[in-house]
């Protein structure tokens, strides 16, 4: 990253917050705001030792109960990656270790689908809670975008090997149109160096912008009630025993 761009993202997260706490001025405030009001419900209320998959700087740790462990595992290393895991490897880690295994935004990402599912499952004991959260309506964001589900597919993945406590869809159709919007314009300002250039110099539009389609998007989603049109699924469910 340049300077230049260093610089911009510093002033950017003064102004905006940064994940998981951005401010509704911020644009990607639609994304969030459904999933982190529900992590913030659902965390607390898991305690004991928790495995956080896709961990990156474990964002939501403060957010969880009481534990007597987080372990972070990602596929990159980090100061806050405990465990890196290779692709199609078994992840160094117990069966039935963890009474909570929290996974968020990550499956869309991974290459070895199955074996993820399957690693997941087993590392978590038998009564032990999943947290999960994957986009279903969201633009390619990563070079390994690879899926995307709706809730249904969700509840086909996992309800033959574990009780459903909660499944929904997060957000509707302002949140879904909004982050849409936003995304597409400041993926082309970054597209070149002249684009870049625009949205440094345009910074206190593209905040003030940012918000008025945050406002209407919070807005569409108070009024929409399809359950149709939502942008992301969060589950919650608890592993059967054998």
């Amino acid at each position: 990253m340049s300077a230049l761009g260093s610089a911009y993202d510093k002033i950017y997260s003064a102004l905006c917050g940064r994940h998981p706490n951005v401010r509704p001025w911020h644009f990607q405030w639609l994304a969030g705001k459904d999933l982190y009001r529900d992590l913030k419900r659902v965390l607390p209320c898991m305690q004991g030792r928790v495995l956080d998959v896709g961990c990156g700087n474990k964002p939501y740790e403060g957010w969880l109960g009481k534990t007597t462990s987080v372990v972070g595992v990602d596929l990159f290393p980090g100061p806050r990656v405990d465990v890196q895991i290779v692709p199609g490897k078994p992840w160094p880690l117990g069966t039935g270790e963890f009474d909570v295994v929290l996974c968020t935004q990550v499956l869309e990402h991974v290459q070895d689908f199955q074996h993820v599912l399957a690693e997941l499952d087993r590392t978590l004991k038998p009564e032990g809670n999943l947290v999960l959260t994957i986009p279903f309506a969201y633009n390619v964001h990563d070079a390994h975008d690879y899926r995307r589900f709706s809730a249904q597919g969700v509840h086909q993945l996992f309800a033959d090997r574990y009780e459903i406590v909660e499944l929904k869809g997060q957000g509707g159709v302002g949140s879904t149109v909004g982050v849409l919007v936003l995304n597409w314009i400041d993926t082309t300002l970054n597209l070149s160096k002249v684009g870049r250039l625009l949205k440094g110099l345009g910074l206190p539009l593209w905040v003030l912008f940012s918000a008025l389609v945050n406002l209407w998007g919070w807005t569409a989603d108070c009024l929409d009630h399809t359950q149709s049109f939502y942008s992301n699924v969060i589950l919650v469910a608890r592993k059967r025993c054998a």
